[in-house]
């Protein structure tokens, strides 16, 4: 029973509800640490702080891209899905602190990232993300794709329910942005073409009906359609 307790908070948690950044220290809420207390550590493999690692800094990659994408065009779904990526890296640093391992995003300022393909991806995206609005938008929507499958992978090959569990709720994030930049897409008049999954799925993740209020009454984008 305290484990499912426990469960259901960090759910809750990476949704964005009780446990947001602010309620950390709030009167009568429950760190999501203390929860992450109640479910059992694992033995972590290879494949597991490879993915821990490498979630650290992709979350990372996402907040620092939309920050910076979100105040060169005044795009408000940056504003928003950046502070999704503020708790889902955090999320991945408690785990990263839970088994000791090294935070690769230690001392690293906005844009800079220990993993060298990570470096050139961000530099990559950024420089197209500040062509236009709309390239903007298309660089954020290959970020969630990558995000996704990436989490994916590690769901799979881990059987830590803590990672499991974290991962999971990381994805369906990642999917819910992926949707509100497809929405914003749509609004301009183009279809993102899928770059790490199937056409088809991003064409039916992006189509879906608004979850969690991101990219709603958006207008049109500054910098026209590419």
């Amino acid at each position: 029973m305290k484990k499912t307790t426990a469960l259901l908070m960090l759910a809750v948690f990476l949704a964005g509800g009780l446990f947001s950044a602010a309620a950390f220290a709030a009167p009568g809420k429950i760190p999501q640490g203390e929860a992450l207390a109640a479910i059992p550590k694992g033995e972590l493999t290879e494949n597991d702080v490879h993915g821990l690692l490498l979630m650290r800094e992709e979350e990372k990659l996402a907040m620092d891209l939309y920050r910076e994408l979100g105040a060169k065009w005044g795009i408000r779904t940056f504003t928003r899905i950046a502070e999704s990526e503020q708790q889902h890296t955090t999320s991945v640093k408690l785990l990263i602190d839970r088994y000791g391992l090294t935070d690769p995003s230690e001392g690293k300022k906005a844009g800079e990232f220990s993993s060298p393909e990570l470096q050139k991806l961000y530099d990559e995206l950024l420089e197209q993300g500040s062509r236009s609005g709309v390239d903007a938008l298309k660089a954020g929507a290959l970020v969630e794709e990558l995000d996704i499958m990436d989490l994916r992978k590690a769901i799979r090959e881990t059987k830590n329910e803590d990672l499991r569990m974290v991962f999971s709720n990381l994805e369906r994030g990642s999917m819910n942005h992926l949707g509100a930049f497809g929405r914003q897409l749509s609004r301009e008049n183009v279809r993102y073409e899928a770059m790490h999954m199937s056409q088809e799925e991003a064409d039916s993740i992006m189509n879906s009906g608004s979850k969690g209020g991101q990219g709603k009454n958006q207008s049109r984008v500054r910098g026209g359609r590419r």
